[in-house]
């Protein structure tokens, strides 16, 4: 500094001292918006839409293990095969979601460190490396960063609250001192696509792809600080056959089949009787397993039009048939009522006639208290279609914290 001292006098003491400084600012101005320029530029050479295929998902197989659901999935668009299990067996315990997984995967839903929670972007970044995926954990990320990745063929895994619900965020402290952010319902999907109004994602819980308002997405996705996995590898080889080669093809006397894209408030028997057709018909042709629920944006592959034909002709089913059971509606994520009701307390009382009504009011989750084992719902043998039954409950089959629920 002192050696300093006589630079600086004197060059406050130069007449043309004023000159330089204005020229070193217009220099730092210019290259502010220069990057500014590059910036922009950026985000309006993205195009308008972008959508990644060969993107496939499986439903998880813990009520807890979305983020290896999803770390699955994402390595196996890069061709590497990895089992959600394998997966969760490498990846690192803590008690700081930052470090590592949480708790127990097979946990309820929904609360919060030092409960069961999951696992944060770092950690499941490592572990993808170790399966020799290249991964990297991201937060405070823009959506630009985002469309930049999906328009070079890269799909994101992005940590949101339940299915693009809002959230409130809390700082947590370890045992150990550290500290991070976490909300109840975090959850994982893997961004696929996108438009100008929307996303699409591939859900981790039902390995179903899903569509949602892009103000919706943002909203969900910064509740944990626009946290992201972000992946690269070799390009997936394409499925498809040349173009030249398809015009070679013989061409097939099977007739093609029609998709349908569900709507809210469709399920199976109502489009069974639209089509005419059965709903096992719709249930076999799609794989749709017990309890036969669809989603909306789901694509149903439904029967050629001479199968319907055969169909109507030769088993010719009645009103009846075609309103048997089960009369499931679309679900979503956040209106499954098994969700919801598997993690509260709630206890019935056996008498010598059977079991009696009894009632007990379902528990917040800003208090959250884990679930005494084995008096849950789980164990009581009773289907959530009775319950919903029991308590008049119409489509959404929504319950919320103070509601009482009637076991019979």
């Amino acid at each position: 500094m002192k050696l300093a001292t006589p630079l600086v006098m004197s060059l406050r003491g130069n007449p043309g001292m004023h000159l330089v400084k204005m020229f070193l600012r217009t220099v730092a101005l210019l290259a502010l918006l220069i990057l500014a320029d590059v910036s922009v530029a950026q985000g309006d050479n993205l195009p308008d839409s972008a959508n990644i295929a060969s993107v496939h998902g499986h439903p998880q197989k813990h009520s807890l293990s979305c983020e290896a659901r999803s770390a699955a999935d994402l390595a196996a668009y890069w061709g590497i095969s990895l089992g959600e299990n394998e997966f969760l067996g490498v990846l690192p315990r803590a008690d700081n979601p930052e470090q590592g997984f949480v708790g127990n995967p097979d946990d309820p839903w929904g609360y919060m460190p030092p409960h069961s929670y999951g696992v944060h972007a770092g950690p499941v970044a490592q572990t993808l490396g170790e399966f020799g995926l290249q991964a990297n954990a991201h937060s405070n990320l823009g959506w630009d960063d985002l469309r930049g990745e999906i328009n070079a063929g890269h799909p994101v895994i992005v940590w949101v609250i339940g299915q693009m619900w809002p959230g409130n965020v809390v700082e947590y402290q370890a045992p150990d001192g550290s500290t991070s952010l976490v909300a109840a319902y975090e959850h994982t999907m893997i961004l696929i696509g996108y438009s100008s109004d929307s996303v699409q994602v591939l859900d981790s819980y039902s390995g179903q792809y899903q569509t949602y308002p892009l103000s919706t997405f943002l909203q969900s996705w910064a509740v944990l600080g626009n946290m992201a996995v972000f992946s690269s590898g070799e390009p997936p080889v394409a499925a498809s056959a040349p173009a030249e080669a398809a015009l070679t093809q013989p061409a097939t006397t099977e007739p093609a089949s029609e998709t349908y894209t569900v709507q809210p408030g469709d399920y199976l028997t109502k489009l069974a009787i639209h089509f005419g057709t059965t709903w096992p018909v719709l249930a076999e042709l799609n794989a749709i397993p017990y309890p036969y629920a669809i989603y909306p944006g789901q694509v149903l592959q439904l029967p050629p039009a001479a199968v319907v034909l055969a169909q109507l002709d030769n088993a010719a089913p009645s009103p009846e048939q075609l309103l048997a059971e089960p009369v499931i509606e679309v679900v979503n994520f956040e209106v499954r009522l098994p969700l919801v009701v598997r993690d509260q307390d709630v206890r019935t009382t056996q008498t010598t006639a059977g079991l009696s009504s009894s009632t007990k009011p379902t528990q917040g989750n800003n208090a959250p208290t884990p679930p005494d084992s084995g008096n849950g719902p789980a164990n009581l043998a009773v289907d959530w279609t009775l319950l919903a039954h029991l308590r008049e409950m119409v489509f959404p089959s929504l319950v919320k914290p103070t509601d009482a629920l009637v076991l019979r």
